[in-house]
C-alpha cells in the first residue's frame, strides 16, 4: 500500500531544470531520465532551481504574512476575478504563474476552470509554503482541492529569470500579476493557442497612501514598458481597466504597505506613526489593467 503523498498537480507539465527533460514522481521525489533528482520540502513545494537561479530576491516572512492577510480579506477580489477570465482559453495545459506568491491570483484563475490545474513558481520559500497548501474553490461547491494533490496546484521553487522548470507548450495560460515578466521563457511555455494575462497598476493606484506615506509610485512610463518588453513576441487581443474604491482601517494600511515593495524601503516603527497619524479609515483608489496578449504567428 502507498502511503507517500500524492502525485503534483500537472506533473506532466514541469521539467528538469538541469536538462528540461520530463519529471516523474516517487513518494517525496522527483527525477528524470538522467538521474537528476529532487525531494519535495516537507512544507509541500518542489525545488526546481535551475543553475545559476538567484533565489535570494523573494518576499520575506513579514511581507508574505501580510500578503496572506490582506488578499484573504476580499478587496482585491475584483482583480483576482478580472484574471481568471482573462485567463479561460480552449488550449490544452496547466495555468502557469511565475512570481505566483500566495497563490491566490493562481487559485482564482484554476477555479474558473475546474478542468484545469496550476503551477505556481516562486524563490520565497515562505510564499510557496502558503501556495502549497492553497485551496481552490469553484462557486458554491466550496473548497475542491488543496495544493500537492491532483486537481490543485503546484508550488515550485524556480527563479522566473531564469529557465522556468515548464516543458515546453504546456501552459494554456501563462498569469503576470504585478511581477516582472520574461518574455522569452513565456513564449516558450506557452501552448501556441494560449494566452497570457498580465496585471499591471495604473498611475492612480492606491494614490492616497502613496501621497501620505511616501510609497513608491507607479511609473507613468510602465504601460510603455511593458508594452516593449512583450510586444516583439505577443500582440495584445484585449485591455481592460479596472478602477474602484476600497475603505481601510489602520490594520488594513500596515498590511497592504506591508505585502509590497515598499515594505523593504521605510522603516516599520516611523511608518507606524505616520499610519497612526491617518483618519481612522481612508478611501484608497485600486486601479489597474488586465491585459490578454497572445503569441505572434
Amino acid at each position: 500500500m502507498n502511503n507517500g503523498p500524492a502525485n503534483l498537480p500537472a506533473l506532466d507539465a514541469l521539467a528538469c531544470p538541469n536538462c528540461g527533460q520530463a519529471l516523474d514522481q516517487t513518494g517525496r521525489r522527483l527525477s528524470c531520465p538522467d538521474g537528476h533528482s529532487f525531494d519535495l520540502a516537507k512544507q509541500g513545494y518542489a525545488p526546481l532551481l535551475a543553475p545559476g537561479s538567484n533565489a535570494t530576491t523573494g518576499d520575506t516572512a513579514d511581507q508574505v504574512a501580510a500578503r496572506e492577510e490582506f488578499l484573504g480579506s476580499g478587496v482585491y477580489d475584483p482583480l483576482m476575478d478580472a484574471v481568471a477570465k482573462a485567463s479561460l482559453t480552449d488550449a490544452p495545459g496547466a495555468v502557469v504563474e511565475p512570481g505566483c506568491g500566495t497563490g491566490h491570483y493562481l487559485a482564482a484563475a484554476v477555479a474558473a476552470d475546474p478542468s484545469r490545474e496550476g503551477i505556481g513558481l516562486d524563490t520565497s520559500k515562505y510564499a510557496l509554503r502558503r501556495c502549497a497548501k492553497r485551496e481552490i474553490r469553484s462557486g458554491d461547491d466550496g473548497p475542491r482541492q488543496a495544493a500537492g494533490t491532483r486537481g490543485g496546484l503546484a508550488a515550485v521553487l524556480a527563479d522566473a529569470w531564469n529557465r522556468l522548470p515548464i516543458r515546453d507548450d504546456a501552459a494554456a495560460a501563462v498569469l503576470n500579476v504585478f511581477a516582472p515578466r520574461n518574455a522569452d521563457e513565456i513564449s516558450r511555455i506557452l501552448h501556441p493557442r494560449g494566452v497570457l494575462v498580465v496585471l499591471t497598476p495604473r498611475e492612480d493606484h492606491l494614490r492616497e497612501l502613496v501621497d501620505a506615506l511616501d510609497l513608491l509610485s507607479v511609473d507613468p512610463a510602465k504601460p510603455q514598458r511593458t508594452a516593449d518588453q512583450l510586444g516583439s513576441v505577443f500582440e495584445a487581443e484585449r485591455t481592460d481597466e479596472l478602477r474602484y474604491s476600497i475603505d481601510l482601517g489602520h490594520p488594513e494600511v500596515m498590511r497592504l504597505v506591508g505585502m509590497g515593495p515598499s515594505a523593504r524601503h521605510l522603516d516599520p516603527g516611523a511608518l507606524a506613526e505616520t499610519v497612526a497619524a491617518l483618519p481612522e479609515t481612508i478611501g484608497v483608489t485600486v486601479s489597474a489593467t488586465v491585459t490578454r496578449w497572445r503569441g505572434r504567428d
